[in-house]
């Protein structure tokens, strides 16, 4: 990994993992007693900031919102369940072994008794599950029983296990296919699953999202989405609320035309990251940093390619000032699923920098709506790409003017929404 991402990079990976043990410490040393709040918010999987993405978002909002009400996060942690409290400037956690829960399974018994356990630990009389990714549905279901269920829906979880639909072996987009034999062919790749699981998997789901007093989605094409493929869910349960990205001083950038180009984000097959090469071949003149880890083979590859260099591994959060230190004029957001709502799309947009990116999925839906970039159809592909870049790089096309700061959602926004949220709910009594 070192050969393929940088010592910098492994030195990030490094630090990140010590902040986390050190704040696992403090969290468990700093709880002598019981944690107590009204919401149980409840993550399929660790919640820690390196993996960016839902649970950075979630560690970003939970830092403001435990200034407006007492917070309580479960998650699984090693072989166990790590419950976190936030009171006020507080951070405590307590922790428990259990079965980790089980991998693409409708029913979990470890899952159920965790959240019986931090329920009874909290008094919380309601559940919010924050994304179902590593939740069995049937499980999820019951272990709510008797309290008000709040579920963000943060990806495609509930149409397929796998949450981005990039299908196996076949290495593309899926486009929400239904074809029983080739999802099954699709998840059987990696897992071993009975004929029909796709089909219950799908109704186990749907009847989760049905049962929930509030469905809150991250942008307004995952809402549009899921309005698509289940349109009987009730619309007036539905709630769009943009988790958004921290604030950064943002450096003015100087006009002109578009002389270095940053790929961003994880360097997978699914993010467009193996684009790049036929990217750099075609569009001449042009510097290229790839800022992200990933895939370390592929990123080998890229380190070979002329007039690029691969930075990798950044510390989650400081993408806007890697971006500002090395002058980047435009950055590349090349994923070929589309996306539900683009993290790394707000922390360009943080640091003044416009993107090039495939036309699909929330980020375009966010470009559309505020600026801030170029769109490229998925069809053409790595060419689409080197063609608008070749027209940023000449100037025939004008770089695009990012949206205001104020434009932008920060998290303490998000978490003041779910708040209100809350409230209307009736789950936490309004401010007098």
């Amino acid at each position: 990994m070192v050969r393929a991402e940088g010592i910098a990079a492994a030195i990030d990976r490094a630090r990140d993992r010590v902040a986390e043990s050190r704040e696992a410490r403090r969290a468990a040393s700093a709880c002598p007693g019981s944690l107590s709040a009204r919401i149980l918010n409840v993550l399929g999987f660790p919640a820690v900031s390196r993996l960016g993405g839902v649970p950075l978002q979630l560690r970003n909002r939970l830092a403001s919102e435990s200034g407006l009400r007492d917070a309580a996060l479960l998650t699984p942690d090693g072989g166990g369940w790590r419950l976190e409290g936030w009171q006020a400037s507080r951070h405590c956690a307590v922790w428990w072994r259990a079965p980790a829960p089980v991998p693409l399974a409708l029913e979990d018994a470890g899952l159920e008794q965790a959240i019986a356990n931090a329920r009874e630990e909290t008094g919380a009389r309601a559940v919010h599950l924050e994304g179902l990714a590593g939740l069995a549905p049937r499980s999820a279901l019951r272990a709510a029983a008797g309290a008000r269920l709040v579920v963000t829906v943060h990806d495609f979880t509930p149409f397929c296990p796998r949450p981005h639909l990039w299908e196996r072996p076949a290495a593309r987009f899926c486009a929400f296919s239904r074809d029983e034999a080739r999802c099954h062919a699709c998840l059987s790749a990696d897992f071993r699953l009975a004929r029909g699981f796709e089909r219950e998997w799908r109704s186990a789901m749907a009847a989760l999202l049905e049962a929930a007093d509030a469905l809150v989605f991250p942008s307004s094409y995952l809402r549009s989405a899921w309005r698509g493929l289940l349109p009987g869910l009730d619309e007036r349960r539905q709630h769009v609320i943009e988790p958004g990205a921290l604030e950064t001083g943002r450096v003015a950038r100087p006009a002109g035309p578009v002389r270095h180009v940053a790929l961003v984000g994880a360097a997978i097959g699914m993010k467009g990251a193996a684009l790049l090469p036929g990217i750099v071949r075609a569009a001449e003149g042009l510097r290229f940093t790839v800022l992200g880890g990933g895939d370390a083979p592929l990123l080998r590859d890229l380190r070979r390619l002329p007039r690029t260099r691969v930075r990798g591994y950044y510390r989650a959060g400081s993408l806007p000032a890697h971006l500002q230190a090395r002058a980047v004029d435009v950055a590349l957001l090349l994923s070929l699923v589309p996306e539900s709502y683009g993290l790394t799309l707000d922390e360009c947009w943080r640091a003044g920098v416009p993107v090039v990116a495939f036309d699909h999925g929330a980020v375009a839906e966010r470009i559309g709506r505020l600026g801030g970039g170029v769109l490229v159809p998925l069809g053409r592909g790595a060419d689409g790409i080197a063609e608008a870049l070749r027209a940023l790089r000449d100037g025939t096309r004008d770089r695009p003017q990012v949206p205001p700061p104020v434009a932008l959602t920060t998290p303490s926004q998000a978490a003041r929404s779910h708040v209100l949220l809350y409230r209307q709910l009736g789950l936490l009594e309004s401010p007098r």
